[in-house]
Protein backbone atom coordinates (compact mmCIF):
# COMPACT_ATOMS: atom_id res chain seq x y z
CA UNK A 1 0.00 0.00 0.00
CA UNK A 2 1.12 3.57 -1.15
CA UNK A 3 2.60 5.01 2.38
CA UNK A 4 0.83 8.54 3.55
CA UNK A 5 3.78 11.37 3.50
CA UNK A 6 3.60 13.65 6.50
CA UNK A 7 4.86 17.08 5.61
CA UNK A 8 5.39 19.54 8.40
CA UNK A 9 5.01 23.19 7.22
CA UNK A 10 7.04 25.85 9.04
CA UNK A 11 7.21 29.21 8.97
CA UNK A 12 5.23 32.80 9.00
CA UNK A 13 5.91 36.44 11.28
CA UNK A 14 4.56 38.27 8.12
CA UNK A 15 1.45 37.32 5.41
CA UNK A 16 4.06 36.88 2.34
CA UNK A 17 5.86 34.04 4.03
CA UNK A 18 3.03 32.57 5.18
CA UNK A 19 0.76 32.72 1.90
CA UNK A 20 3.57 30.27 -0.18
CA UNK A 21 3.03 27.90 2.77
CA UNK A 22 -0.63 28.05 2.00
CA UNK A 23 -0.05 28.00 -1.16
CA UNK A 24 1.51 24.61 -1.00
CA UNK A 25 -0.57 22.82 1.17
CA UNK A 26 -3.19 23.83 -0.63
CA UNK A 27 -1.64 23.01 -4.12
CA UNK A 28 -0.87 19.38 -2.76
CA UNK A 29 -3.84 18.54 0.21
CA UNK A 30 -5.90 17.33 -2.60
CA UNK A 31 -3.78 15.08 -4.26
CA UNK A 32 -4.92 11.77 -4.08
CA UNK A 33 -3.09 8.20 -4.58
CA UNK A 34 -4.02 6.29 -7.85
CA UNK A 35 -3.83 3.08 -5.79
CA UNK A 36 -5.64 3.93 -2.71
CA UNK A 37 -7.79 6.76 -3.67
CA UNK A 38 -6.88 8.23 0.03
CA UNK A 39 -5.05 11.86 0.20
CA UNK A 40 -0.52 11.21 -0.39
CA UNK A 41 -0.53 13.95 1.97
CA UNK A 42 -1.07 15.31 5.75
CA UNK A 43 0.19 18.01 6.81
CA UNK A 44 0.81 20.00 10.55
CA UNK A 45 2.22 23.95 10.85
CA UNK A 46 4.98 24.41 13.15
CA UNK A 47 4.92 28.15 14.34
CA UNK A 48 4.41 30.03 17.69
CA UNK A 49 1.23 30.42 19.56
CA UNK A 50 -1.75 32.98 18.96
CA UNK A 51 -0.27 33.73 16.18
CA UNK A 52 -1.45 34.74 12.79
CA UNK A 53 -0.57 31.13 11.45
CA UNK A 54 -2.51 29.31 14.38
CA UNK A 55 -5.54 30.95 13.11
CA UNK A 56 -5.28 30.62 10.06
CA UNK A 57 -4.49 26.56 10.24
CA UNK A 58 -7.93 27.02 12.47
CA UNK A 59 -9.50 28.08 9.32
CA UNK A 60 -8.29 25.43 6.93
CA UNK A 61 -8.27 22.80 9.71
CA UNK A 62 -4.61 22.08 9.77
CA UNK A 63 -2.80 20.68 12.66
CA UNK A 64 -1.39 23.05 14.33
CA UNK A 65 1.66 22.90 16.77
CA UNK A 66 3.69 26.09 18.81
CA UNK A 67 7.37 25.45 18.98
CA UNK A 68 9.74 26.94 21.67
CA UNK A 69 12.50 28.89 19.96
CA UNK A 70 14.89 31.59 19.91
CA UNK A 71 14.91 34.71 17.72
CA UNK A 72 18.47 35.06 16.39
CA UNK A 73 19.35 39.11 15.51
CA UNK A 74 21.45 40.97 13.10
CA UNK A 75 22.39 43.74 15.74
CA UNK A 76 23.73 43.78 18.93
CA UNK A 77 21.17 42.54 21.63
CA UNK A 78 22.11 41.27 24.96
CA UNK A 79 18.81 38.61 24.32
CA UNK A 80 21.25 36.82 21.56
CA UNK A 81 23.09 35.42 24.62
CA UNK A 82 20.60 33.25 26.42
CA UNK A 83 17.30 33.52 23.68
CA UNK A 84 19.26 30.87 21.27
CA UNK A 85 19.28 28.66 24.67
CA UNK A 86 16.10 27.67 23.73
CA UNK A 87 16.50 26.52 20.36
CA UNK A 88 17.72 22.94 22.81
CA UNK A 89 14.92 23.01 24.50
CA UNK A 90 13.03 23.04 21.22
CA UNK A 91 15.09 20.37 19.47
CA UNK A 92 14.36 18.05 21.90
CA UNK A 93 10.72 18.85 21.96
CA UNK A 94 10.69 18.07 18.33
CA UNK A 95 12.80 14.86 18.35
CA UNK A 96 10.11 13.88 19.96
CA UNK A 97 7.24 15.06 17.95
CA UNK A 98 9.22 13.66 14.88
CA UNK A 99 9.14 10.40 15.51
CA UNK A 100 5.05 10.83 17.37
CA UNK A 101 3.89 12.18 13.78
CA UNK A 102 5.93 9.82 11.96
CA UNK A 103 6.96 13.32 10.06
CA UNK A 104 8.71 12.65 6.44
CA UNK A 105 9.53 15.63 5.37
CA UNK A 106 10.23 19.42 6.63
CA UNK A 107 8.87 22.20 4.54
CA UNK A 108 10.67 25.61 5.65
CA UNK A 109 9.99 29.14 4.43
CA UNK A 110 11.23 31.35 6.67
CA UNK A 111 12.27 31.89 10.21
CA UNK A 112 14.00 31.63 13.50
CA UNK A 113 11.44 29.01 14.65
CA UNK A 114 12.20 27.05 12.00
CA UNK A 115 15.94 26.49 13.37
CA UNK A 116 15.23 23.77 16.03
CA UNK A 117 12.46 21.71 13.54
CA UNK A 118 15.15 21.57 11.35
CA UNK A 119 17.98 19.93 13.10
CA UNK A 120 15.93 17.56 14.68
CA UNK A 121 14.72 16.62 11.42
CA UNK A 122 18.44 16.47 9.87
CA UNK A 123 19.29 14.39 13.75
CA UNK A 124 16.45 11.56 12.14
CA UNK A 125 17.65 12.20 8.97
CA UNK A 126 14.40 13.62 7.34
CA UNK A 127 13.94 15.52 4.19
CA UNK A 128 14.26 18.81 4.55
CA UNK A 129 13.29 21.38 1.84
CA UNK A 130 13.61 25.37 2.02
CA UNK A 131 11.94 27.95 -0.46
CA UNK A 132 13.45 31.60 -0.24
CA UNK A 133 11.76 34.28 -1.60
CA UNK A 134 13.64 37.24 -1.67
CA UNK A 135 16.72 38.33 -3.58
CA UNK A 136 18.76 38.33 -0.08
CA UNK A 137 18.89 35.44 2.58
CA UNK A 138 17.79 35.72 5.66
CA UNK A 139 20.13 34.35 8.94
CA UNK A 140 17.48 31.05 9.63
CA UNK A 141 17.28 30.24 5.49
CA UNK A 142 21.19 30.48 5.82
CA UNK A 143 21.16 27.89 8.53
CA UNK A 144 18.75 25.73 7.53
CA UNK A 145 19.74 25.97 3.73
CA UNK A 146 22.96 24.31 5.09
CA UNK A 147 20.70 21.22 6.75
CA UNK A 148 18.35 20.97 3.63
CA UNK A 149 17.87 18.40 1.43
CA UNK A 150 17.41 20.84 -1.60
CA UNK A 151 16.86 24.52 -1.41
CA UNK A 152 14.29 26.42 -3.89
CA UNK A 153 14.90 29.56 -4.95
CA UNK A 154 12.33 32.67 -6.67
CA UNK A 155 15.15 34.45 -7.76
CA UNK A 156 18.05 33.38 -10.06
CA UNK A 157 21.90 33.72 -8.00
CA UNK A 158 25.29 32.26 -7.87
CA UNK A 159 24.50 28.77 -5.92
CA UNK A 160 22.04 27.78 -8.59
CA UNK A 161 24.72 24.91 -10.14
CA UNK A 162 24.28 21.89 -8.82
CA UNK A 163 21.31 19.48 -7.57
CA UNK A 164 20.56 21.05 -3.91
CA UNK A 165 20.00 24.54 -5.28
CA UNK A 166 16.93 24.55 -7.60
CA UNK A 167 15.78 27.76 -9.31
CA UNK A 168 11.89 27.34 -9.06
CA UNK A 169 10.22 30.26 -9.24
CA UNK A 170 7.59 31.75 -6.35
CA UNK A 171 5.25 29.93 -4.52
CA UNK A 172 1.89 31.27 -5.78
CA UNK A 173 -1.52 30.50 -3.62
CA UNK A 174 -3.70 28.61 -6.31
CA UNK A 175 -6.94 30.73 -4.34
CA UNK A 176 -6.22 33.31 -6.39
CA UNK A 177 -6.96 31.76 -9.63
CA UNK A 178 -9.72 29.45 -8.17
CA UNK A 179 -12.67 31.64 -9.47
CA UNK A 180 -11.20 32.96 -12.15
CA UNK A 181 -13.79 32.59 -15.11
CA UNK A 182 -11.82 34.56 -18.20
CA UNK A 183 -8.36 35.61 -19.05
CA UNK A 184 -9.73 38.44 -21.14
CA UNK A 185 -9.18 41.78 -19.47
CA UNK A 186 -11.87 44.36 -20.34
CA UNK A 187 -10.23 48.03 -20.58
CA UNK A 188 -10.77 50.12 -17.60
CA UNK A 189 -12.80 53.73 -18.36
CA UNK A 190 -10.61 55.16 -16.16
CA UNK A 191 -6.93 54.07 -14.95
CA UNK A 192 -7.25 52.08 -11.78
CA UNK A 193 -4.57 51.89 -9.52
CA UNK A 194 -4.13 49.49 -6.26
CA UNK A 195 -2.44 50.65 -3.21
CA UNK A 196 -1.52 47.76 -0.74
CA UNK A 197 0.21 48.39 2.69
CA UNK A 198 -0.03 45.19 4.64
CA UNK A 199 2.71 46.54 7.38
CA UNK A 200 2.88 49.94 9.84
CA UNK A 201 5.78 50.44 7.61
CA UNK A 202 4.01 51.29 4.56
CA UNK A 203 2.61 54.23 6.45
CA UNK A 204 4.47 56.77 4.36
CA UNK A 205 3.19 55.47 1.27
CA UNK A 206 -0.85 55.85 2.78
CA UNK A 207 0.45 59.17 3.99
CA UNK A 208 2.07 60.63 0.09
CA UNK A 209 -0.97 59.51 -1.25
CA UNK A 210 -3.79 61.44 0.33
CA UNK A 211 -1.82 64.34 -0.38
CA UNK A 212 -1.78 64.25 -3.66
CA UNK A 213 -5.07 62.87 -4.26
CA UNK A 214 -6.95 65.62 -4.71
CA UNK A 215 -5.41 66.13 -7.71
CA UNK A 216 -5.80 62.74 -9.09
CA UNK A 217 -9.80 62.43 -9.34
CA UNK A 218 -9.14 61.30 -13.28
CA UNK A 219 -8.26 57.79 -11.63
CA UNK A 220 -9.67 55.00 -9.45
CA UNK A 221 -8.20 53.92 -6.56
CA UNK A 222 -8.11 50.47 -4.76
CA UNK A 223 -7.11 51.06 -1.08
CA UNK A 224 -5.87 47.88 0.91
CA UNK A 225 -4.88 48.74 4.15
CA UNK A 226 -4.43 45.70 6.47
CA UNK A 227 -4.86 45.87 10.29
CA UNK A 228 -1.86 48.02 11.28
CA UNK A 229 -3.52 51.04 8.56
CA UNK A 230 -6.80 51.08 9.47
CA UNK A 231 -6.28 54.44 11.02
CA UNK A 232 -6.66 55.89 7.35
CA UNK A 233 -10.02 54.37 6.68
CA UNK A 234 -11.58 57.48 7.24
CA UNK A 235 -9.48 59.96 5.54
CA UNK A 236 -9.54 58.12 1.88
CA UNK A 237 -13.51 57.34 2.06
CA UNK A 238 -13.58 61.27 1.66
CA UNK A 239 -12.29 60.62 -1.79
CA UNK A 240 -15.17 59.64 -4.11
CA UNK A 241 -12.48 57.67 -6.31
CA UNK A 242 -11.43 55.43 -3.68
CA UNK A 243 -12.54 52.49 -2.56
CA UNK A 244 -11.47 50.76 0.68
CA UNK A 245 -10.90 47.11 1.89
CA UNK A 246 -9.63 46.96 5.26
CA UNK A 247 -7.83 43.78 4.32
CA UNK A 248 -8.41 41.37 1.13
CA UNK A 249 -8.17 37.79 1.61
CA UNK A 250 -6.49 35.03 -1.26
CA UNK A 251 -10.05 34.44 -2.91
CA UNK A 252 -11.32 38.05 -3.00
CA UNK A 253 -7.71 39.16 -4.10
CA UNK A 254 -8.22 37.98 -7.83
CA UNK A 255 -10.97 40.19 -8.93
CA UNK A 256 -8.87 43.60 -7.79
CA UNK A 257 -5.82 42.75 -9.36
CA UNK A 258 -7.74 41.13 -12.36
CA UNK A 259 -8.95 44.94 -12.94
CA UNK A 260 -6.15 46.90 -11.95
CA UNK A 261 -3.70 48.68 -14.18
CA UNK A 262 -0.89 49.68 -11.66
CA UNK A 263 -0.07 49.24 -8.21
CA UNK A 264 1.79 50.78 -5.41
CA UNK A 265 3.52 48.52 -3.13
CA UNK A 266 6.38 47.59 -1.60
CA UNK A 267 8.91 45.20 -2.43
CA UNK A 268 8.04 41.62 -1.19
CA UNK A 269 8.22 39.05 -3.45
CA UNK A 270 5.24 37.22 -3.50
CA UNK A 271 3.23 40.31 -4.08
CA UNK A 272 5.50 41.44 -6.76
CA UNK A 273 4.96 37.88 -8.75
CA UNK A 274 1.22 38.26 -7.90
CA UNK A 275 0.92 41.80 -10.08
CA UNK A 276 3.00 40.62 -12.47
CA UNK A 277 1.24 37.44 -13.21
CA UNK A 278 -2.03 39.20 -13.81
CA UNK A 279 0.04 42.06 -15.99
CA UNK A 280 -0.28 44.88 -13.54
CA UNK A 281 2.75 47.66 -13.79
CA UNK A 282 4.17 47.69 -10.11
CA UNK A 283 5.46 51.46 -8.92
CA UNK A 284 7.88 49.60 -6.16
CA UNK A 285 8.81 51.60 -3.01
CA UNK A 286 11.00 49.48 -1.46
CA UNK A 287 11.56 49.33 2.74
CA UNK A 288 15.01 50.50 3.09
CA UNK A 289 16.54 48.86 6.87
CA UNK A 290 14.43 45.57 5.16
CA UNK A 291 16.66 42.26 6.48
CA UNK A 292 19.95 42.52 4.47
CA UNK A 293 18.52 45.06 2.04
CA UNK A 294 16.56 42.30 0.48
CA UNK A 295 13.40 45.17 -0.27
CA UNK A 296 15.26 46.79 -2.59
CA UNK A 297 17.27 44.60 -3.91
CA UNK A 298 13.98 42.31 -4.90
CA UNK A 299 13.16 45.93 -6.73
CA UNK A 300 16.05 45.76 -8.63
CA UNK A 301 15.20 42.85 -10.04
CA UNK A 302 11.77 43.89 -10.83
CA UNK A 303 12.99 47.55 -12.14
CA UNK A 304 15.76 45.42 -14.92
CA UNK A 305 13.26 42.39 -15.91
CA UNK A 306 10.30 43.96 -16.22
CA UNK A 307 10.46 47.63 -16.23
CA UNK A 308 8.67 48.47 -12.58
CA UNK A 309 9.32 51.88 -11.10
CA UNK A 310 11.02 51.99 -8.24
CA UNK A 311 10.66 54.97 -5.42
CA UNK A 312 12.88 55.71 -2.53
CA UNK A 313 11.01 56.70 0.36
CA UNK A 314 11.87 60.47 0.93
CA UNK A 315 10.60 63.67 1.09
CA UNK A 316 9.59 63.79 -2.38
CA UNK A 317 7.83 60.64 -2.70
CA UNK A 318 4.90 62.11 -2.67
CA UNK A 319 5.44 64.39 -5.98
CA UNK A 320 6.89 61.36 -7.59
CA UNK A 321 4.12 59.73 -7.00
CA UNK A 322 1.89 62.45 -8.41
CA UNK A 323 4.01 62.73 -11.56
CA UNK A 324 4.51 58.85 -12.22
CA UNK A 325 0.97 58.47 -11.85
CA UNK A 326 -0.11 61.77 -14.14
CA UNK A 327 2.53 60.09 -16.87
CA UNK A 328 0.54 56.76 -16.87
CA UNK A 329 -3.13 58.12 -16.47
CA UNK A 330 -4.02 56.55 -20.08
CA UNK A 331 -2.03 53.35 -19.14
CA UNK A 332 -4.44 49.99 -19.44
CA UNK A 333 -3.23 46.73 -19.28
CA UNK A 334 -4.31 43.92 -21.81
CA UNK A 335 -3.41 40.40 -20.63
CA UNK A 336 -2.60 38.38 -17.89
CA UNK A 337 0.52 36.54 -17.41
CA UNK A 338 -0.76 33.08 -16.25
CA UNK A 339 1.42 30.61 -18.10
CA UNK A 340 3.78 29.96 -15.60
CA UNK A 341 1.64 30.14 -12.15
CA UNK A 342 2.30 26.79 -11.39
CA UNK A 343 5.54 26.49 -12.35
CA UNK A 344 7.42 26.69 -8.66
CA UNK A 345 4.64 24.27 -7.14
CA UNK A 346 5.04 21.65 -9.33
CA UNK A 347 8.66 21.91 -9.34
CA UNK A 348 8.48 21.55 -5.54
CA UNK A 349 5.84 18.69 -5.69
CA UNK A 350 8.04 16.50 -8.56
CA UNK A 351 10.90 16.66 -5.42
CA UNK A 352 8.44 15.92 -2.48
CA UNK A 353 7.12 13.08 -5.00
CA UNK A 354 10.50 11.21 -4.91
CA UNK A 355 11.01 10.64 -0.86
CA UNK A 356 10.10 7.77 -0.10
Amino acid sequence: MEKIKNIALTGGSTGWHIFPLLALYNYLRDNKSEVTNLPKYKFIWVWEEDSLEEEITRKYKIKFLSLPAGKIRRYFDIRNLYEPLKNLTGIAYWIYYIIKYKIDIVFSKWGYVSLPLCIAATILRKKIYVHESDTVWGISNNLIGKLATKVFYTFPNKKINDKKHVLSGQILNPEIIDYLTSLEVSENEKLTVMVMGWSQWSTAIFTALLKILPKLSEINFQIILWQKNWHFREWFKKFPNTIVHDFLTQKRLWKILKNTDIAITRAWATSLWELNIFGIHSIIVPLKGSAGNHQCKNAEYFHKMFWSDVLLQEDTLAEELLSKLQAYKNLRKSWLNLDHFFDGLRTIEEEIEKVS
